[in-house]
């Protein structure tokens, strides 16, 4: 879990992470510039009192309301006179006062990105996310150093490794301390200009009253003045002139001194509110203002954050596909194993494979198939590559076909498909790239072999076939995908259906057995199923959320199906072991309308998050075969309708009436779809791979009258889909 976390706040928020950290070195060097202002002096012995007096003289015009030290140890007066208020520098050698502060473009631009990306207020909620982010990575990052050097006790010992791994560690433990104590500073800074933490400014203490009721006296005559060091003054606020019970205010550090305007007595003293010292102490920590030798070191030390980002991205890079001993380099294979993977289960596979090979004496490079490879003419290609969604490439091989020309060598090949005949693109990647293959002039070893849901013995029999052409007198492929890690689910409750064509579904809702808890999840998220007859799980979109405090889902028989049909003869009180497999990706607007689309089942995971939904738009095109056989919902989607969590619901039924689809019911509602997408709404389609193929089409039309199309949707995650 520590290295999940660590690994994606890294992923997710790495280019950010490293846009805050440049622009605040930059921000770094301001305090340490200032030292060298011309307006810094050498305070020496004066006192407040000689401030006073040599300002009355050389200014008399001038008259003052406050008098502080800031950050850069400049002496500032606050005041007015017949050019308007202002506050100024001051020159307590001479008694002049200079310029206002003119601002610094550059700065004030670099400074607003760091503090909320240029975006004003509502920036600063992307700000506190990295910020807390980079402290997490702190966090996740300490805990898995004392893991990787053997517990707590050894963090100052030997780091083994070598390369990038290796310095991403030794600086990690280098810069721990000083990055935390800057994160830690930053995040309590945000918090604050969140409004999630007080800044302790409103926390003034009740101010003592000067009981004369008389002309006050002139500060520059009060003699407590003389007695306050100016390199020992913080802040000094003068009483408001017409208020004879007011009183001066005067801050040395973290202390509150509050002095008769009349007499010059001290009245009281209080502490500065501990907010107010908290905010000062984390601003000094975070900014270097105050301390700017520190923020000088600051500033270099934020700049390790990019190596981080850069060096941790890589490693994670490297750590996906797995690399079992004995690989040889592409130049020197006999045999070179490309994988193509979404959810990395192919690669177990291709493991195995490799290691097979090279115990029978071929020398073997195993990577991805994204890679561009120049191998040796005499080397045999093969390729493990499974299939994603409706026949497109899986992540791990989207780049294949397009670099396939670039390939060198490989004369000879095989390709095994990995799939599941559930899905009628079945292995159709692999069937492309076997084509695309034998297009390119190379000749195929075997037909194409396929393997259905990760069969074990069909994974034996291929290898057994593709022995003889290797001159290997054997092969053994006795590979069985790990089980995954399950817990029992038991089933409280069911809504049997019966469809339109005889079919059986249900809704089935599932909760934890006694002193058990749910796993965390949402609507939108999947469970994997694991049959008793068969370890290959299946995965149901989830149509609850764990708030709800049970498993929902919404199946329906499939001929032949394994799963389903296991399902559909539970009874209550029967339990399955599931687990669940999170579909962030998946997800409705959160500031914008929705469109879901569905059709049969495909509305269990929409069901979900209209039950949790709040405040946004949800639109809802559901298809099915009849009202009075498969109407999935029906009293709750007029419940959602009668109490706002649903805005529109547009039925399609294929049996019924006019016997439309899911596509006609887009096509007569196009304006409000229109409508909708110009407002930014997302659209959401689950179901089948040829409705959905429909929905995309008609999709494309009404986009393209606003200027949209589907291609731009699915670019900035505005068009998701979960079909199978």
């Amino acid at each position: 879990m520590w290295r999940q976390i660590h690994r994606w706040a890294g992923v997710i928020l790495g280019l950010l992470l490293i846009f805050l950290a440049v622009t605040g070195s930059i921000l770094s060097v301001d305090p340490l510039l200032k030292r060298f202002d011309r307006n810094v002096h050498d305070l020496g012995d004066m006192t407040v009192g000689d401030v006073l007096r040599l300002s009355a003289k050389k200014n008399p015009y001038f008259e003052i309301d406050r008098i502080r030290i800031d950050y850069s140890g400049r002496v500032l007066l606050r005041g007015a006179d017949a050019a308007g208020s202002r506050e100024v520098p001051f020159n307590p050698s001479n008694g002049r006062l200079a310029r206002k502060d003119r601002p610094e473009p550059i700065m004030d631009l670099v400074n607003s990105l760091h503090r909320n990306l240029a975006l004003g207020p509502d920036g600063r909620p992307i700000t506190l996310i990295s910020v807390i982010a980079m402290l997490v990575l702190m966090i996740t990052g300490f805990v898995l150093l004392a893991r990787r050097l053997g517990g707590y006790s050894r963090l100052f010992g030997k780091i083994k490794g070598r390369g990038l791994d290796k310095w991403h560690t030794v600086a990690g433990r280098l810069l721990i301390i000083p990055l935390f104590i800057t994160v830690l500073s930053g995040t309590w800074m945000s918090l604050v200009s969140n409004g999630l933490v007080p800044s302790g400014v409103d926390d003034t203490p009740e101010y003592p009253e000067t009981l004369t009721q008389a002309d006050p006296v002139p500060a520059a005559e009060l003699a407590v003045f003389d007695t306050i060091a100016l390199s020992e003054l913080t802040e000094l606020s003068f009483p408001i002139w017409s208020d004879w019970w007011d009183v001066y205010v005067l801050r040395q550090g973290g202390t509150l001194s509050f002095i008769d305007r009349h007499s010059g007595d001290i009245l009281s003293q209080e502490s500065v509110p501990f907010l107010t010292r908290a905010l000062d102490l984390f601003t000094l920590l975070h900014t270097g203002q105050g301390a700017s030798p520190w923020g000088a070191i600051a500033g270099l030390i934020s700049l390790s954050v990019p190596f981080f980002t850069v060096t941790g991205f890589i490693i994670w890079l490297r750590r996906r596909h797995p690399k079992p001993r004995g690989m040889v380099s592409l130049a020197n294979a006999d045999v070179v194993i490309l994988v193509g993977s979404e959810t990395g289960t192919t690669w177990g596979f291709a493991v195995h494979l490799a290691q097979q090979l090279r115990d029978a004496g071929k020398a073997v490079h195993l990577s991805g198939m994204n890679k561009t490879c120049h191998m040796r003419e005499d080397a045999t290609l093969l390729l493990l590559a499974a299939t994603y969604g409706d026949g497109t490439p899986p992540s791990g091989a989207a780049q294949f076909l397009e670099r396939l020309p670039g390939y060198q060598g490989g004369q000879h090949f095989a390709v095994l498909g990995f799939g599941d005949k559930a899905f009628p693109a079945y292995c159709a990647f692999a069937i492309n790239c076997q084509n695309a293959l034998t297009a390119s002039g190379r000749t195929s070893l075997l037909p194409m072999g396929d393997i259905n849901r990760r069969s074990a013995q069909a994974f034996t029999a291929w290898g057994h076939k593709l022995a003889v052409p290797l001159g290997l007198n054997s092969l053994v492929l006795d590979y069985t995908p790990p089980r995954p890690k399950t817990r029992q689910l038991e089933l409280a409750e069911r809504e049997d259906f019966t469809g339109y064509d005889g079919t059986a579904s249900a809704i089935l809702r599932f909760r934890a057995p006694k002193k058990r808890r749910l796993p965390g999840f949402n609507a939108g998220d999947l469970l994997g199923i694991v049959p008793p007859q068969d370890p290959v799980a299946r995965l149901y979109s989830l149509a609850s959320s764990k708030r709800e405090g049970m498993v929902e889902l919404c199946v329906a028989s499939v001929k032949g199906g394994i799963c389903s049909n296991y399902l559909l003869g539970l009874e209550p009180g029967q339990q399955i072991d599931a687990y669940v497999e999170h579909n962030p990706d998946f997800r409705p607007a959160r500031r914008a309308p929705t469109i879901m689309i569905g059709a049969g089942t495909g509305i269990a995971p929409f069901a979900g998050m209209i039950r949790n939904n709040r405040k946004q738009p949800m639109e809802l095109f559901f298809g099915l075969r009849h009202p009075d056989n498969d109407f999935y919902y029906r009293d709750a989607i007029q419940e959602w309708q009668s109490d706002g969590r649903l805005s529109g619901f547009h039925p399609a039924f294929s049996r019924h009436d006019d016997q439309a689809y899911v596509q006609d019911r887009l096509r007569g509602a196009s304006d409000i779809v229109a409508q909708h997408l110009h407002q930014g709404a997302t659209i959401m389609v689950c179901g089948s791979s040829r409705m959905a193929q429909a929905v995309a089409q008609e999709i494309d039309t009404i986009s393209a009258s606003i200027g949209l199309s589907i291609a731009e949707l699915r670019l900035c995650g505005r068009y998701l889909e979960d079909i199978y």
